[in-house]
């Protein structure tokens, strides 16, 4: 079986923490903060939160068949979100005569990518880093090319529905000659020439292999002590009439806290979107328990910002985990320094831009080219369990939503 593998190059990025630094998290200790994870404890659970969000509600695809058997592949993907349909994307379309499979354990979108808010941005939680200045370009151009209809927005903010991009994403794939097999959960990963990947009812045999499941990934044995599932979620109100709605930002940044913030936009059919808050699940936990009091908390956040949005309730509620590091930035890995299975990901809440390029670095990885030395540089290993999730959760519960008062700390 596969062991966690560590970066090895330093990272020449100067973090400017805009929401919270996990550094700091992991730091706090003491009786308080034990007493506030205890309070929040739930052992193992291999449930994964379902996807809710307003994008795929209004309308989801077909799904593909599963994979099923004994099968072989050149280069098999391991994730079905933007990343890994990005990377398939970005490799079919420079390389040919190769065969490419995609796995996805539930559909297209169905994990963070299909929970987004849509809105795309250049760089990372923490700045500009070198090869990230045209993420939201890269998008663009992805879209014109291969005619991707996305409801997608120039003015005056950029911005997209992220299922509808994906499953365009998907199409290219398909119209590039791979092999995409939803309902394909991956059970476990055997490092090897080749490498096998097996599943209940298959095993894929692959010369390569890309794990491209984000906050998912620890739970594939992968890079567990770098990457950690954070839970965060958001809402949709009805619609709201057009004399209303124009008094609402195009783009939504709150302040709720020192660090936290209410993020949003205007939605499709007149409708705004918000989101906000952050919770680690015991054990890498993929299933979220806390929507029964940070929903209510969100929508007492939205109406106190602006009391004339208090008529127009939500109509879709979700949440969903995204993928993190310690310092917040995302990363690439290698497992056992071979090279045969490649990771990437933890985007800390910006994936959509920033994973469409992550793909981009993974092909080029597999085209033999470097990515940007920042992506591979050491993280901070994260302690085991009980001590990653009393630190990791004992600030973020304190700043969620500002439903707890607490000292700015540097």
């Amino acid at each position: 079986m596969i062991t966690p593998g560590r970066g090895a190059m330093e990272s020449p990025v100067r973090n400017r923490s805009t929401r919270r630094s996990f550094l700091k998290t992991i730091a706090v200790g003491g009786a308080g903060a034990a007493w506030l994870a205890g309070a929040r404890l739930y052992l193992e659970d291999d449930r994964w939160t379902p996807n809710r969000s307003f994008w795929v509600e209004r309308g989801r695809r077909p799904l593909s068949p599963p994979l099923r058997g004994e099968h072989r592949t050149d280069i098999a993907i391991i994730g079905g979100g933007v990343t890994g349909l990005s990377t398939a994307v970005h490799f079919l379309q420079r390389t040919r005569g190769l065969r490419l499979a995609l796995l996805e354990a539930e559909y297209v979108g169905y994990g963070a990518t299909g929970r987004s808010g849509g809105v795309l941005g250049d760089g990372t939680e923490m700045g500009t880093p070198p090869g990230t200045g045209d993420n939201v370009a890269l998008v663009l151009d992805l879209v014109g090319r291969h005619g991707i209809d996305c409801d997608l927005e120039r003015e005056p903010a950029t911005q997209l529905d992220p299922y509808r991009y994906v499953a365009g994403l998907r199409r290219a794939t398909d119209g590039l000659g791979a092999s995409v097999y939803e309902g394909t959960r991956v059970l476990s990963i055997e490092d090897g020439s080749p490498v096998v990947v097996r599943g209940r009812d298959f095993a894929l045999t692959a010369g390569r292999v890309v794990v491209a499941t984000n906050g998912y990934t620890p739970g594939l044995g992968i890079a567990a002590d770098r990457i950690f599932p954070v839970h965060t979620a958001a809402a949709v109100t009805i619609p709201v009439p057009p004399d209303v709605l124009r008094r609402v930002p195009d783009e939504i940044h709150v302040m709720t806290s020192g660090e936290m913030y209410m993020w949003g936009r205007k939605a499709p059919g007149g409708r705004v979107l918000v989101g906000a808050g952050a919770e680690y699940c015991y054990d890498n936990g993929l299933f979220y328990r806390g929507g029964t009091v940070l929903f209510p908390a969100l929508r007492r956040r939205l109406v106190a910002t602006w009391p004339f949005l208090a008529p127009y309730p939500f109509e879709h509620t979700w949440s969903g985990p995204m993928g993190s590091t310690a310092d917040q930035e995302p990363i690439i890995g290698s497992v056992a320094g071979a090279g045969r299975i490649l990771y990437g990901g933890a985007y800390a809440g910006h994936g959509i831009a920033m994973g469409t390029k992550m793909g981009a670095f993974l092909a080029g990885m597999l085209r033999g080219e470097s990515p940007p030395a920042w992506t591979l540089r050491p993280t901070l290993s994260l302690p085991g369990e009980p001590l990653r999730y009393v630190g990791v959760n004992a600030i973020i519960n304190l700043m969620n939503l500002g439903l707890y008062s607490m000292a700015q700390h540097e």
